[in-house]
């Protein structure tokens, strides 16, 4: 069993994406236009937004926010990550590319200046952070009224090969739990919530893959029978076209600088 408990292990969960950063932002879901907008504050049109997208990782939120027209500046500690960021923005239009720059920095220590911008991202990654300090960092660097949005995709478990899923993989009980507002500073208004829900499709290999990136996998010491199992069940509910469709839900909180 390879449960999440004590800071050894989650230091190695939280630093193990990196190793694996071109996997993860080949099939890690997408963050569709709807939930972005909604995490921005639901900004008209015609608004362009100055956001910094914390822990950005691979760049997956930050190309969803850069594709609305809104400027970004990704902020990401690992190196693997941010060359994978560099490396997907060459596929991009040119005027996309021109809304995104990268840097290396922590939640902790945002490296811009204060009041500079009118949203703060966290996708996936606000679990990781020191809350309390990333909280005060956030209501610093946000102007009055800016947004400080965060995200969870989950895998529904309402069908039960997503439940075996769960099982072959050892996802441990205790995982971040976002049924509640995470806790930030009291610059902040109250918390706003919304879910999504969308489908979506793999094959085989790149459910593998997928499950190859979740990071009690990733560190997992019997990794590759487990990724076995993983095969074996996604080849025993794939569609005639060799497909398997995942039911994902996404919750979102957004929290207004006071």
């Amino acid at each position: 069993m390879n449960e999440l408990g004590g800071a050894e292990v989650f230091g190695a969960r939280r630093t193990s994406f990196g190793a694996y950063a071109a996997a993860y932002d080949a099939v890690r879901p997408e963050w569709p236009a709807r939930t972005v907008d909604w995490m921005l504050g639901s900004p008209a049109t015609a608004m362009v937004c100055r956001v910094v997208d914390l822990g950005a990782g691979t760049g997956k939120g930050t190309r969803a926010i850069a594709a609305l027209g809104h400027l970004v500046i990704a902020v990401e500690p690992s190196d693997g990550m941010r060359e994978a960021l560099t490396a997907s923005l060459r596929v991009l239009p040119e005027e996309v590319v021109g809304r995104i720059s990268a840097l290396a920095g922590e939640a902790e220590d945002i490296p811009v200046e204060p009041g500079s911008v009118d949203a703060v991202t966290v996708f996936q990654a606000w679990h990781w952070f020191d809350a309390k300090a990333a909280a005060t960092e956030c209501a610093r660097v946000l102007r009055p009224g800016g947004w400080l949005s965060m995200g969870w995709h989950h895998r529904s478990e309402d069908v039960g090969w997503s439940r075996d899923l769960s099982d072959i993989v050892e996802r441990p009980e205790n995982q971040p739990d976002d049924e509640e507002a995470p806790p930030v500073a009291p610059e902040f208004e109250s918390s706003e919530t919304e879910l999504f829900s969308y489908r979506m499709r793999q094959s085989v290999e790149d459910l593998v893959l997928h499950a190859s990136t979740w990071s009690y996998v990733a560190i997992h010491p019997e990794r590759d029978r487990v990724l076995g199992d993983v095969r074996a069940l996604g080849r025993k509910v794939a569609d005639g076209d060799g497909m398997v469709e995942i039911p994902m839900t996404t919750r979102c909180y957004r929290l207004r600088r006071r």
